[in-house]
């Protein structure tokens, strides 16, 4: 089980009456002009209870809990591609971006996964054109390793939606190099 607190969040496994915060989350991404960038999520009920079963039976999706309002705001995924590598996600409401949680959380879990888990490398990727995703990643010591076209929807028509998607990576050399504590 994992339980990391922070100031203003908990970073948690998901417990299964999660479900209606994740439901406002996944509808809210599904809603945002970045969707297309990334693999559809089932926004029906039943499908994010399920989901939500799922999540809270591992360590690789886990809640952002905030502490003041009480409710899931979003996830991290941590998911170990490789021995000591993994793969850096998240998603969090639009109500609470561009506020500091993203970088709060993902200063905390990368630390958990570099620290506890002793991974020695993330990667993960982004479309070029989600600007605050780019941003955060550099801000976070992640460096571009790549472009791609990448398709990961597809539109009314059946027509793959092509996009231009960058691969990032992140050491652990280089994350001990940071300091860490300004990022927030």
């Amino acid at each position: 089980m994992i339980n990391i607190t922070t100031n203003r969040m908990i970073i948690r496994n998901f417990k299964q009456d999660d479900w209606h915060d994740l439901l406002e989350v996944l509808v809210d991404k599904e809603a945002s002009e970045y969707a297309i960038y990334d693999h559809p999520f089932p926004t029906g009920e039943r499908e994010v209870k399920d989901i939500t079963n799922w999540f809270s039976q591992g360590d690789s999706f886990l809640a952002v809990y905030e502490k003041t309002d009480k409710k899931v705001i979003g996830y991290i995924a941590i998911n170990s591609e490789k021995r000591s590598e993994y793969n850096l996600g998240y998603c969090f409401l639009s109500s609470y971006q561009e506020k500091g949680y993203a970088t709060e959380a993902c200063v905390v879990i990368i630390n958990y996964v570099f620290d506890t888990l002793k991974g020695e490398k993330f990667t993960t990727g982004t479309a070029v054109l989600n600007i605050p995703s780019c941003k955060l990643l550099t801000k976070l010591g992640f460096h571009k390793t790549g472009e791609s076209i990448s398709s990961l929807r597809k539109n009314a028509e059946g027509k793959a939606i092509e996009f231009i998607g960058a691969s990032f990576e992140l050491s652990k050399d280089a994350w001990l190099k940071t300091d860490y504590n300004t990022l927030q």
